[in-house]
């Protein structure tokens, strides 16, 4: 057994040797993630434009593959003028070293391919344009239509999404297949950030971050990842060949430099590995001390660092590698793993203090556990209360493991004779993973000259789309997917099934949507059962009390008055979590003032209000409930397409919710000139979403009309619906024509048309706010300045004069929240329609059979029983709006019902339900927080059972001005 405990030690050392040789980790990150072998699917390759979409569409990009044309092809000729793409889309973050592209062979019929490109990357929302170590951003293509060049990145970079987008000085006709090569990347930081480097380092060489893709502030580099993050490890001889771009960043003559790393997660983190150049002949050498510090917000560090101190001799601080004494070889550059105690955090800081002039760093590291859950800052700060009871030592190395590494030189440098000897290296070896006793922890100090491991084994995963190639147990593993495919379908039709029974109170609804000419269809609700329904007690029993106060001027008031004579809206209610629905005392009839601006805030008209019961805020948790998955219909053939638009209802546009083809401004078409433009002028920066029309882009336009400045603008933001390519004659015609009819609606709070492009594929260019939507802005809106209640009155003041506009032209809106309203500079607000197009509200429509997406949460209901769309609708959507604007976007509108529940809801609006005496009341949405009494009862008048009780956007605007004077 023991030749073979030796031969096992021994094959032991050789794989530890052969991973620890200079570069080999980062040359395994150079596997193909899926283009030729299609583990990329053709759903994640896409294209700004294709010259035919089946034979050479995106899909046939695949190096070495000879598939319908053989090769994508843009449809328009490359030129330095002309921008066109392929996009590849890799679900998660990669790191991406090697790019292969080819023209397009064609079985010897193609003479197309791309002399050079550019590659751009998608991380933290947002497109970066790659450039190798000398800063050019052109890439060599190539020079024939069947050779592959295949060329290495200077600068590796992570991303989710690659581009890569041909490029020619002169026009010409260009194909692509193109393969791309790297693997996942698993370290979790999001961005670092640092004082700028110099350019000019040590012996005249470049240590500047050169591949930093974050933003410079005033010598500050920002929220961004370049070389300290890439996993290429710095060489010696970068150092010394002077005029020459290296893979280190360095600074001098600094007392120290702090660095900030900013994670995706909170993690526990182990320690932290950095290498640093060691050059005492160039003033070059490592750190003296370092500190860390721990945050989780990244404003509040803890007080208490991590500290690590190094040798004054250097040269102690290495592990011997045997390799290169052998070779000769002088140690340049080293590895420092300090140990971080498993300390908690999402932000570290790192203040390094120089040694020398030079500091010179290649690659930080850290050694992590992520996905700690739960964590709360309560947590964190016990945590760090224990560390400081313990005594905070600096971390230094005594004399006596200084002598025990000269004696474990001593022992490598013996011939290995014996099995200790040999198991004296093995642990050597590996000491870089176990590192060196400093106080109670472990520190490994390894030594490099070149390029060494910085992925771990289980970060070289090839690609995002795993394919099993083993075909061990084939049979078994196809009758087993078969089994699966059939109970998959089986249960696939009882859903369907079940559905269609569910979908049942919005059958004469969607057929109003889908074609049905029918109006007024009423549907009986007392059919309608919830299983569990909330019962509230009476007013005895103190569940929920729904007093009305009249007084002597008839106001009438939502409140209690309690025996202390203090008003509390409502009194505080147990949530009976069984049940669902409320009942309440019988009919009451309220007195309410006639709504005049004139007269005080309140309203009037004789009008018996229905007893209705503020919604309970439900746990944030419950959200999750109303997510349901939505089917988008996507429309390959023009046929199909042409049927939908037979089927549709003549007054319901196919490319806007507006209902605008029997409004005022139908009539009015021509008036406006709206301006043409070419296709070249925009540049596409993001893909919001699909309609059954065709796509919707996020895009920089140059040159067109800002309609609010009067003035041609060099570059803004807009948003692009196309047109699908190749429809039909008739449906290009209704498309334009509608739009020819938006192009009408011009109103400094409505998002307008600015310009419209008449080619394939035929486009409209609508406006759109420099800080998004509505929603977005106010959910993404720093928690510690919150909005005030003049401001919120201010943006609801603003989409009701927008909707006011649209109300004088006769046209609802049929969509209005604030997801639908866009946020420009000074806190200008316009209600645009472009949500339901966009992917990420998906979550926020219902879609009922005809694939239609219906926002059920924000209407009113006889618009959801009936099919009655009608700018009095609209009045009840915008109430919604105000709660959603109150509410800073936190929730959807009764986040605690399922959309079965909420069009159960609609129902006891239309119809009552008595049973025994006592009846059950329609839920609505609660009082928000910082909302007035006034501003809730203008809430609660958009929500009048009747239509025409409810105030128009006319009378809404006046009072919600007067309030603002107030």
């Amino acid at each position: 057994m023991e030749p073979v405990r030796l031969l096992i030690q021994i094959l032991m050392l050789f794989t530890w040797c052969t991973k620890g040789s200079p570069g080999n980790a980062f040359e395994k990150c150079i596997l193909p993630l899926g283009m030729e072998e299609g583990r990329i699917p053709d759903e994640a390759i896409t294209a700004s434009s294709s010259y035919e979409m089946k034979s050479v569409g995106p899909q046939n990009a695949r190096i070495r593959q000879e598939k319908n044309g053989g090769a994508w092809c843009p449809k328009a000729q490359i030129s330095s003028a002309i921008r066109e793409y392929l996009e590849i889309d890799l679900t998660r973050d990669h790191l991406i070293t090697w790019t292969e592209t080819q023209g397009r062979f064609g079985n010897g019929q193609g003479q197309e391919y791309a002399e050079a490109f550019f590659l751009e990357y998608w991380r933290h929302e947002k497109w970066h344009q790659y450039k190798d170590l000398k800063g050019n951003k052109i890439l060599r293509g190539n020079s024939n239509t069947y050779l592959v060049e295949k060329q290495k990145l200077d600068l590796p970079f992570v991303a989710s999404r690659v581009r890569f987008v041909p490029y020619s000085q002169h026009p010409r006709t260009v194909c692509m297949r193109v393969e791309i090569y790297g693997c996942i990347w698993n370290r979790n930081i999001a961005n670092y950030a640092m004082p700028k480097a110099d350019k000019i380092g040590p012996n005249g060489c470049n240590v500047e971050d050169t591949s930093y893709d974050g933003t410079e502030i005033e010598n500050l580099m920002l929220n961004g990842l370049g070389q300290l993050t890439d996993g290429i490890i710095g060489s010696e001889s970068e150092i010394r060949e002077s005029n020459r771009v290296t893979n280190w960043v360095g600074w001098h003559n600094r007392d120290n430099v702090e660095l900030f790393f900013e994670f995706r997660l909170s993690q526990k983190f182990k320690n932290c590995t950095i290498h640093v150049a060691d050059l005492p002949d160039l003033s070059v050498e490592t750190f003296s001390m370092a500190n860390f510090w721990f945050s989780l917000d990244g404003k509040d560090y803890h007080a208490t660092p991590e500290i690590f101190q190094t040798f004054n001799d250097s040269k102690t601080n290495t592990i011997p590698n045997s390799s290169n004494e052998k070779n000769g070889r002088s140690r340049s550059s080293i590895s420092i793993s300090i140990p971080l105690q498993s300390r908690i955090g999402k932000f570290i800081k790192i203040e390094l203090k120089f040694k020398s002039k030079w500091l010179l760093l290649s690659e930080i590291t850290f050694e992590t556990v992520s996905d700690i859950k739960n964590i709360t800052d309560r947590a964190l700060e016990r945590v760090w209360i224990h560390l400081n009871n313990n005594e905070n030592m600096t971390q230094m190395i005594n004399e006596d493991q200084i002598a025990k590494i000269k004696q474990m030189e001593d022992r490598q440098n013996k011939d290995e004779n014996n099995e200790t000897q040999i198991d004296n290296k093995i642990r050597g070896a590996t000491g870089d993973e176990k590192g060196i006793n400093i106080g109670h922890t472990m520190t490994g100090i390894t030594e490099s000259n070149e390029t060494t491991s910085v992925l771990n084994e289980s970060n070289l995963t090839p690609d995002a789309f795993p394919v099993n190639n083993s075909p061990t147990y084939i049979g078994l593993i196809s009758a087993a997917l078969t089994v699966i495919a059939f109970l998959s379908s089986c249960t696939i039709f009882l859903m369907k099934q079940r559905g269609r029974n569910k979908v049942a109170l919005l059958q004469k609804h969607t057929a109003l949507l889908c074609g049905s000419p029918a109006s007024g269809i009423t549907i009986n609700t007392k059919d309608i059962k919830l299983p569990t329904p909330i019962v509230v007690n009476n007013l005895s029993q103190s569940r929920l009390s729904l007093k009305s106060k009249i007084g002597s001027n008839n106001d009438y008031k939502f409140n209690d008055v309690g025996a202390n004579g203090q008003r509390n809206a409502y009194e505080k209610i147990d949530k009976i979590p069984t049940e669902q629905y409320m009942k309440c005392e019988g009919r009451s009839n309220y007195k309410t003032e006639q709504f005049d601006i004139k007269n005080n805030e309140n309203f009037n008209d004789e009008t018996r209000v229905e007893c209705i019961i503020p919604t309970i805020k439900s746990n944030p948790s419950q959200t999750g409930k109303i997510n349901q998955r939505v089917y988008e219909s996507y429309y390959a053939a023009t046929d199909i397409l042409t049927i939908k638009r037979r089927d549709q209802h003549p007054s319901v546009s196919f490319f806007t919710p507006l209902l605008i083809r029997d409004s005022v401004v139908s009539y009015k078409r021509g008036t406006y000139d709206v301006p043409r433009i070419s296709r070249h002028r925009l540049r596409i920066l993001d893909k919001l979403g699909e309609g059954n029309f065709g796509l919707v882009h996020l895009c920089e336009a140059k040159g067109i009309q800002n309609p609010d400045l009067g003035i041609l603008q060099n570059r803004q933001v807009v948003i692009v619906r196309s047109l699908w390519r190749g429809v039909v004659d008739a449906l290009r015609e209704d498309f334009m024509n509608d739009m020819r009819i938006l192009a009408e609606i011009r109103d400094v709070n409505i998002a307008r048309i600015i310009a419209i492009v008449e080619e394939e594929p035929f486009s409209a260019i609508f406006e759109y706010g420099e800080l998004g939507d509505l929603s977005s802005f106010l959910k993404n809106h720093d928690r510690n300045v919150p909005i005030s209640y003049e401001c919120s009155l201010n943006l609801i003041t603003q989409i009701a004069s927008g909707m006011k506009y649209l109300e004088s032209l006769n046209v609802p809106h049929c969509d209005l929240a604030a997801r639908n309203c866009i946020v420009c500079k000074d806190l200008l607000i316009k209600v645009s329609d472009q949500a339901m197009y966009c992917s990420k509200y998906d979550n926020e429509y219902y879609v009922d059979e005809c694939y239609a997406k219906i926002p059920l949460r924000w209407m009113a209901w006889e618009a959801v029983l009936s099919g009655k769309r009608s700018c009095q609708s609209d009045v009840w959507s915008y109430g919604v709006t105000i709660w959603e604007v109150l509410t800073r976007c936190e929730d959807v509108p009764h986040a605690d019902l399922t959309p079965e529940q909420v069009l159960e809801n609609c129902g006891l609006w239309y119809h009552s339900i008595d049973s025994g005496g006592k009846r059950k009341c329609p839920r609505i949405l609660e009082q928000p927080v910082f909302c007035s009494d006034d501003l809730y009862r203008l809430m609660l008048r958009c929500w009048c059972k009747r239509a025409e009780d409810r105030p128009s956007f006319q009378e809404i605007h006046c009072y919600l001005k007067k309030l603002t004077l107030d």
